[in-house]
C-alpha cells in the first residue's frame, strides 16, 4: 500500500472498506497521537507518510479487515474515562458494561467489599475503584494471562485492586 499523506491515507482506507473512525484512529495509532485528537489528523493532512509507516498501516488495516478489534490493533480502550490497555489475552471492555459500573456504584456503601470475576482486563474491578477509592476491591480471573494485563493497568492506573 503505497500512502503519501494522512489525507489520501484515510481516503485509501476508507475505499477498502474501513469505517472512518476506524481509519481515523489506526492512523493516529500508527502516528503515535492520542486517540482522542482526530482534529490533529485535519491539521495535519497533508503529513507525508513514511515507506516504513505506510506498510505498517497495510498491516494493520488487513488484520481490522479480518476482524481483529480495533482495540487489540492500538493496544488501549477507554473505559469509564479510564484508559485501558487490552490486547488478545482478554475481551475488550464494552461502553455497555459502563451501565453495570453506574448500577454497582448505587448500590455500593463507601467502604464496602466487591469482588470482579472474570476480571479481564480489570475494566469493571478498576472503574469502581477511581470512581469510590473506599471501596474495597478484589478482582479474579481463571486467566493467568488475563491477571497479567489486569495487575498491569492497576499498576499504571495507580489503583489498588
Amino acid at each position: 500500500m503505497q500512502l503519501l499523506t494522512i489525507a489520501t491515507a484515510l481516503t485509501s482506507l476508507q475505499t477498502q472498506g474501513l469505517a472512518r473512525l476506524d481509519a481515523q484512529l489506526l492512523l493516529l495509532h500508527l502516528l503515535g497521537q492520542p486517540l482522542q485528537q482526530r482534529s490533529w489528523l485535519l491539521t495535519h493532512d497533508q503529513q507525508a507518510l513514511r515507506q516504513d509507516q505506510s506498510d505498517q498501516l497495510a498491516s494493520l488495516l488487513a488484520r481490522r479487515q479480518a476482524g481483529e478489534p480495533l482495540a487489540y490493533l492500538t493496544g488501549h480502550k477507554e473505559f469509564y474515562g479510564l484508559d485501558l490497555q487490552v490486547d488478545a489475552r482478554v475481551l475488550v471492555p464494552r461502553p455497555d458494561t459502563e451501565t453495570l459500573v453506574d448500577w454497582a456504584l448505587e448500590c455500593l456503601q463507601n467502604g464496602q467489599a466487591v469482588l470482579d470475576l472474570g476480571t479481564g482486563s480489570g475494566a469493571i474491578a478498576l472503574a469502581l475503584k477511581s470512581a469510590r477509592a473506599s471501596l474495597q476491591v478484589c478482582a479474579i480471573d481463571a486467566s493467568a494471562e488475563a491477571l497479567t494485563v489486569a495487575r498491569h493497568n492497576a499498576r499504571r492506573l495507580q489503583l489498588a485492586v
